[in-house]
């Protein structure tokens, strides 16, 4: 198995660090989104929000240890208080202190910028039908700066993926790639 793209070495992206960068964004995002989904839990906390299946950790109660935790995700997120998948995890302090370094690492700038991180989560999200990593990172592209027609290209691509993804599982086909990256079969 290579742990890179074969498409992407054919455009030009020699550096395999930019694929480490996308796959652990698919994964933190992806980790995320099913504890976020699987427990029901509200981007917003508006009295309309629906309750979540477990308590959440108020952030006004957390210990001071949860509380600079809690100050960090806030900044990162500019929200008013942390996303409620991250009060769920603090329910197990090192857990939130694991998870929140996971995730501000993933979505640091690297090679990869912070917005650019953002869109894959989002199409990860969207592929996967991730109801809270739907909203949680279109509300971050827009505040990072991505234009509705940004939003929109990137609903295309996710759609076009999607298509041919299926369509090739559907007919059962291989990769036309062989084992040495960028040499193409046949």
């Amino acid at each position: 198995m290579v742990a890179h793209s074969a498409a992407g070495k054919l455009q030009g992206l020699e550096d395999d660090r930019i694929w480490y960068e996308l796959a652990y964004v698919a994964g933190v995002t992806n980790g995320l989104n099913a504890v976020a989904d699987g427990l029901d839990l509200p981007l917003d906390f508006s009295p309309s929000a629906p309750r979540p299946v477990l308590p959440l950790v108020d952030p006004a109660q957390a210990s001071p240890e949860i509380k600079d935790l809690f100050a960090e995700i806030t900044e990162f997120y500019a929200m008013d208080q942390p996303p409620a998948v991250f009060r769920w995890i603090a329910r197990d302090p090192r857990f939130l202190q694991g998870y929140w370094g996971a995730t501000r690492a993933a979505f640091r700038p690297g090679q990869l910028d912070r917005l650019t991180k953002e869109i894959l989560a989002w199409a990860a999200s969207l592929t996967a039908r991730s109801r809270y990593g739907v909203d949680f990172h279109l509300r971050e592209m827009r505040r990072l700066g991505l234009s509705e027609d940004g939003i929109t290209e990137v609903v295309e691509v996710v759609q076009c993926f999607n298509t041919v993804t299926k369509i090739a599982d559907a007919l059962q086909l291989s990769p036309d790639f062989n084992a040495r990256v960028g040499q193409p079969t046949g």
